[in-house]
């Protein structure tokens, strides 16, 4: 046989302790080396997801290239696990892609080169899957190993964006305000008073919490209620010096900083603002929010200089006034990214909630009636600030002609594969990408629609394409999401729907599905 790997040292060689695993002990985001044909390509990315049949996965490892030529995305759908994570699929898979000609892909079992014995498995924290890859420019079949890590420890999500838990410094897990600032001038408004707990919620809310923030009088000066992910620099009484009153991240500052990895598209929350001044304009009592996403540096909002530029990657911000009735709005804002930055990978997020938009403004005592000044404040309320990747399918196209679809399933005309059609899927999110698997078992089409976030949160969007002589009632239930539906019927068996750490599953006697209809249980 010729030597396949020979080039790999034995520090990659990945031992494998086979404990028993489930599918979705091992599903997740990978990365690590991949080996082809004895050249080492490090920091490739592969995704393992449920599969839609019992105890399988789907393997999917995008963007494969050989010899300068691009294949294209391998997808291999259902390939079978056990019990101890090995895998044991050891026939041929149908590959297309809409840029490359055919293949045909198998997921070997066991290989043997150079006298070490490899083999396909995959547990919660390694994954180790050969391939063997034939189409017909090749002379003889090329060989892939890829041997990676999960991506468990990476963060797409705010920390405790609903505020709840215990208080450390009387601040909660997360987030920080004057309480724990530093600078020249922290002494005159350290305190406790400008962010403080609140047991008033946004509609609709699962937590107990929210947080209140208001503004104060420090030496004659208003002080805007501040709370950051980051930490306050107060260096001057002056509230509009922004090179010495600032939020700022620093990687080097323990506590103080919120890692992130992720290029979202929005971010929400839910504000509650009551300016003290309930006769001002809008144009000078709104509110504030900053979310922004930087690199492996130190960076503060404002910004001061220009000296941050290569620095932050995207950002969300909005300027929001009060309701009519001073209640709770939910807003969302939608991150822009710096065009110049798109090849730097995001490293921390730093977001900032203030009573005002701008540095030591809000309402004006001297347009109250109020006797005294000193309870006069603008408030803040904040609940349940969230990141939000959308990964939904926007569209998708067999030979160039466009296809419609309803919810998670679409029909195609002919039957499946007549004539290895070229497929194309695209999804509504800035960091979504779209997967096609051939499913030659079922005769149908999955699109996969993965976001940044899945490595942390699990979460994808799955499509099926059937065809007339596709097979897939043993695929069902592809049901509805649509909140508020109890029950739906698959057939003559009946499905039950409840919600879950906020996301909605089907139970269907001992099996549990996925609103896509994947079975994880």
């Amino acid at each position: 046989m010729k030597r396949i790997f020979t080039t790999l040292v034995a520090g990659l060689i990945i031992s494998a302790q086979m404990m028993a695993v489930s599918v979705k002990d091992v599903c997740g985001q990978f990365e690590g080396n991949l080996i082809i044909d004895g050249t080492q390509y490090p920091n490739k990315s592969v995704y393992l997801l449920p599969g839609v049949v019992d105890s399988a996965v789907t393997f999917v490892l995008p963007d494969f290239m050989f010899n300068a030529g691009k294949l294209g995305n391998i997808v291999l759908p259902n390939i079978p696990m056990d019990a101890t994570g090995k895998l044991t699929l050891d026939s041929a898979t149908l590959y297309l892609d809409s840029i490359s000609e055919r293949a045909t892909i198998t997921v070997i079992n066991g290989l043997e080169d150079g006298g070490v014995t490899y083999n396909s498995y995959i547990t919660a924290d390694q994954a180790q899957v050969i391939l063997s890859i034939a189409a017909p420019s090749l002379p003889e079949p090329i060989y892939v190993l890829f041997q990676g890590s999960a991506l468990r420890t990476q963060n797409y999500a705010l920390t405790n964006g609903g505020f709840e838990g215990e208080w450390t410094n009387s601040e909660p897990a997360g987030w920080h305000s004057f309480n724990t600032a530093t600078g020249d001038f922290v002494d005159f408004i350290k305190g406790t008073d400008q962010f403080v707990q609140s047991a008033q919620v946004r509609p609709g809310s699962k937590g107990a919490h929210s947080v209140m923030l208001s503004s104060k009088m420090a030496l004659g000066a208003k002080a805007n209620g501040n709370c950051t992910n980051g930490q306050i620099n107060a260096g001057s009484s002056t509230a509009g010096n922004a090179a010495a009153n600032y939020n700022f991240s620093d990687p080097t500052n323990d506590g103080f900083n919120t890692p992130f990895n992720g290029r979202p598209d929005s971010i929400v929350f839910w504000a509650k603002y009551q300016p003290a001044d309930r006769n001002a304009s809008n144009e000078i009592n709104k509110a504030r929010m900053s979310a922004i996403i930087t690199t492996n540096a130190r960076y503060q909002d404002p910004e001061a200089t220009d000296a941050y530029a290569d620095i932050k990657i995207g950002s969300a911000s909005v300027n929001y006034a009060a309701t009519n009735d001073m209640g709770w709005q939910r807003l969302s804002v939608p991150f822009e990214y710096a065009a110049a930055n798109a090849d730097k990978k995001p490293a921390y997020i730093l977001t900032t909630f203030t009573t005002n938009m701008v540095p030591g403004g809000g309402s004006s005592y001297s347009n109250t009636t109020i006797t005294s000044k000193v309870d006069v404040l603008d408030t803040v309320y904040l609940d349940d600030a969230e990141i939000i990747y959308n990964k939904e399918l926007k569209s998708f196209s067999i030979d160039n002609a466009a296809q419609s679809f309803d919810k998670h399933i679409a029909t195609a005309e002919g039957n499946y594969c007549d004539d290895c059609a070229k497929f194309a899927a695209a999804g509504n999110g800035i960091s979504a990408q779209t997967f096609i698997g051939f499913d030659a078992a079922h005769k149908c089409i999955f699109i996969y629609v993965i976001a940044d976030d899945y490595a942390q949160s699990g979460s994808y969007n799955l499509y099926r394409v059937d065809f007339a002589d596709s097979e897939t009632s043993e695929l069902d239930p592809i049901v509805d999401p649509t909140e508020g539906i109890i029950n739906t019927k698959s057939g003559n068996t009946q499905c039950t729907k409840f919600f879950y750490n906020g996301k909605l599953y089907i139970r269907r006697g001992n099996a549990l599905y996925n609103v896509s209809g994947i079975r994880i249980q």
